[in-house]
């Protein structure tokens, strides 16, 4: 029964996901202050000054052990603009996560679909160039085997506080809390907070921007044992094409992964 409630709610995201090979993340408005919520925030997938029209992502994570994990990310992100009031002062911004995985745990490499994360930013406040962003997320475990997702129906409020820097960059700091609500009976109960800051920056008179950040990651359920990873990364645009690659290492007996390598390609309208 809860399989096919799923499979229910993953054929309609799709639905609304298609065309899923295309990402529109909207940021900052050359010139002027934002109208839309930024790229809803993990702010690593896009040049902060333009919308994407597509782009594709791989992640590479080396976990604690001898332990892998590779994702190949389909995207969509969808703004819905502030003539719309209802959905608040400026709007807001929809996404649709479909990875797909390939995983190594204990010699035994299993690939497939993984869980499937959707999201809705709001802005319920802005003045100047200074924004709240609000939403939630919520993971759905559509994973084909248990080595690819957690099993668990998971929903992950979130909130923002984002200060801009017109044609320069942002900065933000986004706190998640991660529940599970329901899923299968014989995997772990899910209760975890990120606590993530980062800073977007374009390198003046030239076709380049770096980013910086870092991200806590608190399990209630574990005693709130804490891991901690930074991340850097280098993009660069030309003819409105561009490309990043970003360097993750974890830190503390409690981290999550040991490194990670992320790459994009994408265009730009």
């Amino acid at each position: 029964m809860f399989r096919r409630s799923i499979l229910r709610v993953v054929k309609a995201i799709v639905r609304a996901a298609i065309p899923v090979l295309f990402v529109t993340a909207i940021a900052v408005a050359q010139g002027g202050s934002p109208t839309v919520a930024p790229p809803p925030p993990t702010g690593d997938d896009s040049d902060p000054t333009r919308p994407i029209v597509w782009s594709l992502r791989e992640e590479y994570f080396n976990l604690p052990g001898s332990a892998w994990t590779n994702i190949f990310y389909l995207r969509r992100d969808r703004a819905i603009f502030k003539e719309r009031p209802i959905l608040g002062k400026s709007g807001v911004l929809t996404r649709v996560d479909i990875p797909f995985v390939i995983a190594n745990r204990a010699d035994r490499t299993s690939a497939g679909l993984g869980d499937i994360y959707a999201q809705a930013i709001v802005l319920p406040y802005r003045r100047g160039k200074f924004v709240w962003a609000a939403g939630t997320g919520v993971i759905i475990p559509t994973a084909t085997n248990e080595s690819l997702g957690r099993g668990k129906l998971t929903i992950a409020p979130v909130v923002a506080p984002v200060r801009f820097f017109p044609k320069k960059g942002f900065f933000f700091v986004k706190v998640q809390d991660y529940f599970s609500i329901a899923g299968y009976h014989d995997r772990r109960d899910l209760h975890y907070m990120t606590v993530t800051p980062l800073l977007v920056w374009r390198l003046k008179g030239k076709p380049y921007w770096i980013q910086a950040d870092a991200e806590t990651q608190t399990d209630w359920n574990a005693d709130a044992h804490t891991g901690v990873k930074t991340g850097f990364l280098f993009g660069r645009m030309k003819n409105k094409r561009g490309m990043w690659i970003k360097f993750e290492v974890g830190t503390g007996r409690y981290r999550v992964q040991s490194f990670a390598i992320k790459t994009t390609i994408f265009k730009v309208r």
